[in-house]
Protein backbone atom coordinates (compact mmCIF):
# COMPACT_ATOMS: atom_id res chain seq x y z
CA UNK A 1 0.00 0.00 0.00
CA UNK A 2 1.35 3.18 -0.91
CA UNK A 3 1.92 5.86 1.56
CA UNK A 4 0.13 9.46 1.05
CA UNK A 5 1.82 11.35 3.70
CA UNK A 6 5.13 12.35 5.49
CA UNK A 7 4.07 11.27 9.09
CA UNK A 8 2.93 7.79 7.28
CA UNK A 9 6.98 7.67 5.61
CA UNK A 10 8.57 8.46 8.79
CA UNK A 11 7.23 5.08 10.57
CA UNK A 12 9.55 2.93 7.73
CA UNK A 13 12.67 4.99 8.69
CA UNK A 14 15.15 4.31 11.52
CA UNK A 15 15.00 6.99 14.20
CA UNK A 16 18.72 7.96 13.75
CA UNK A 17 18.51 8.19 10.22
CA UNK A 18 15.38 10.47 10.61
CA UNK A 19 17.84 12.55 13.38
CA UNK A 20 20.55 12.83 11.07
CA UNK A 21 18.29 14.46 8.09
CA UNK A 22 16.48 16.78 11.18
CA UNK A 23 20.59 17.95 12.36
CA UNK A 24 21.84 18.67 8.98
CA UNK A 25 18.89 20.42 8.02
CA UNK A 26 18.93 22.77 11.25
CA UNK A 27 22.39 23.19 10.43
CA UNK A 28 22.18 24.35 6.70
CA UNK A 29 19.56 26.60 7.99
CA UNK A 30 21.88 28.13 10.56
CA UNK A 31 24.81 28.50 8.35
CA UNK A 32 22.95 30.04 5.68
CA UNK A 33 21.41 32.51 7.45
CA UNK A 34 24.90 33.71 8.83
CA UNK A 35 26.54 33.67 4.94
CA UNK A 36 23.22 36.04 3.92
CA UNK A 37 23.91 38.30 6.99
CA UNK A 38 27.71 38.49 5.63
CA UNK A 39 26.56 38.70 2.05
CA UNK A 40 24.45 41.66 3.43
CA UNK A 41 27.34 43.71 5.34
CA UNK A 42 29.67 43.45 2.09
CA UNK A 43 31.94 40.94 4.02
CA UNK A 44 31.67 39.09 0.72
CA UNK A 45 30.18 39.25 -3.08
CA UNK A 46 27.09 37.14 -3.13
CA UNK A 47 28.80 35.51 -6.37
CA UNK A 48 31.64 34.46 -4.57
CA UNK A 49 29.50 32.81 -1.88
CA UNK A 50 27.68 31.03 -4.38
CA UNK A 51 30.68 29.94 -5.78
CA UNK A 52 31.18 28.27 -2.80
CA UNK A 53 28.20 27.19 -2.01
CA UNK A 54 27.48 25.14 -5.24
CA UNK A 55 31.36 24.11 -5.10
CA UNK A 56 30.50 22.70 -1.42
CA UNK A 57 27.30 21.36 -2.84
CA UNK A 58 28.83 19.29 -5.27
CA UNK A 59 31.24 17.50 -2.56
CA UNK A 60 28.41 16.99 -0.25
CA UNK A 61 26.70 14.95 -2.77
CA UNK A 62 29.64 13.20 -3.46
CA UNK A 63 30.70 12.25 0.11
CA UNK A 64 27.19 11.44 0.81
CA UNK A 65 26.90 8.80 -2.23
CA UNK A 66 29.57 6.76 -0.61
CA UNK A 67 29.90 7.89 2.90
CA UNK A 68 26.19 5.87 4.21
CA UNK A 69 24.93 2.93 2.41
CA UNK A 70 20.86 3.31 3.38
CA UNK A 71 19.04 -0.09 3.08
CA UNK A 72 15.80 -1.63 4.11
CA UNK A 73 15.95 -4.01 7.45
CA UNK A 74 13.34 -6.35 6.76
CA UNK A 75 13.04 -7.18 10.66
CA UNK A 76 12.30 -3.62 12.10
CA UNK A 77 10.77 -2.59 8.99
CA UNK A 78 12.64 0.48 8.48
CA UNK A 79 14.96 1.77 6.57
CA UNK A 80 18.08 1.94 8.04
CA UNK A 81 21.65 3.27 7.40
CA UNK A 82 25.39 1.95 7.60
CA UNK A 83 28.70 2.96 7.06
CA UNK A 84 31.58 0.45 5.53
CA UNK A 85 35.32 0.69 5.69
CA UNK A 86 35.78 3.33 2.63
CA UNK A 87 33.11 5.46 4.22
CA UNK A 88 34.75 5.47 6.99
CA UNK A 89 37.63 7.23 5.25
CA UNK A 90 35.45 9.04 2.80
CA UNK A 91 34.16 10.92 6.64
CA UNK A 92 37.43 11.25 7.90
CA UNK A 93 38.68 13.27 4.94
CA UNK A 94 35.55 15.19 4.47
CA UNK A 95 35.78 16.05 8.23
CA UNK A 96 39.59 17.00 7.64
CA UNK A 97 38.11 19.41 4.71
CA UNK A 98 36.09 21.06 7.41
CA UNK A 99 38.47 21.37 9.28
CA UNK A 100 41.85 22.83 7.21
CA UNK A 101 39.39 24.75 4.53
CA UNK A 102 39.88 27.66 6.25
CA UNK A 103 43.75 26.93 6.35
CA UNK A 104 43.12 25.74 2.19
CA UNK A 105 41.62 28.77 1.34
CA UNK A 106 43.85 30.83 3.00
CA UNK A 107 45.85 31.61 0.50
CA UNK A 108 43.27 32.91 -1.95
CA UNK A 109 41.14 34.44 1.01
CA UNK A 110 41.25 36.28 3.98
CA UNK A 111 39.60 38.00 6.91
CA UNK A 112 35.60 38.05 6.91
CA UNK A 113 35.49 36.67 3.22
CA UNK A 114 37.58 33.60 4.23
CA UNK A 115 35.15 32.73 7.09
CA UNK A 116 32.13 33.53 4.68
CA UNK A 117 33.50 31.35 2.01
CA UNK A 118 33.85 28.98 4.30
CA UNK A 119 30.47 28.82 5.49
CA UNK A 120 29.29 28.88 2.09
CA UNK A 121 31.10 26.03 0.81
CA UNK A 122 29.86 24.06 4.36
CA UNK A 123 26.15 25.60 4.08
CA UNK A 124 26.63 23.27 0.23
CA UNK A 125 28.08 20.40 1.49
CA UNK A 126 25.42 20.06 4.04
CA UNK A 127 22.76 20.96 1.50
CA UNK A 128 24.04 18.38 -0.52
CA UNK A 129 24.50 15.48 1.92
CA UNK A 130 21.08 16.30 2.80
CA UNK A 131 19.66 15.74 -0.67
CA UNK A 132 21.50 12.74 -1.45
CA UNK A 133 20.72 11.19 1.72
CA UNK A 134 16.52 12.09 1.44
CA UNK A 135 16.91 10.78 -2.21
CA UNK A 136 18.22 7.00 -1.10
CA UNK A 137 15.41 6.81 1.70
CA UNK A 138 12.69 7.77 -1.23
CA UNK A 139 14.49 5.18 -3.53
CA UNK A 140 15.03 2.14 -0.82
CA UNK A 141 10.94 3.37 -0.06
CA UNK A 142 9.89 3.18 -3.41
CA UNK A 143 11.63 -0.40 -4.05
CA UNK A 144 9.56 -1.98 -0.87
CA UNK A 145 6.50 -0.40 -2.87
CA UNK A 146 5.78 2.36 0.02
CA UNK A 147 5.75 5.43 -2.31
CA UNK A 148 4.29 5.93 -5.49
CA UNK A 149 6.78 5.51 -8.35
CA UNK A 150 5.89 9.26 -9.94
CA UNK A 151 4.61 10.62 -6.86
CA UNK A 152 6.16 13.20 -3.78
CA UNK A 153 5.23 11.71 -0.55
CA UNK A 154 4.66 14.47 0.98
CA UNK A 155 1.00 15.24 -1.47
CA UNK A 156 -1.80 13.57 -0.31
CA UNK A 157 -3.28 10.53 -2.09
CA UNK A 158 -6.63 10.67 -3.96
Amino acid sequence: MPLSSRKEVRQFVHRKLLFRLRRLAILFLLILAIVIYEVSQDYISGLLAAAGFFAGMILGVLVSLRMHTISWNAETSKAVTRMDRLGIYILIAYLLFSILRGWIFSYWLHGYTLTAFSLSVGAGGMLGRLYTTRHRIRQVLKEEGFLHPGRRSDTNAK
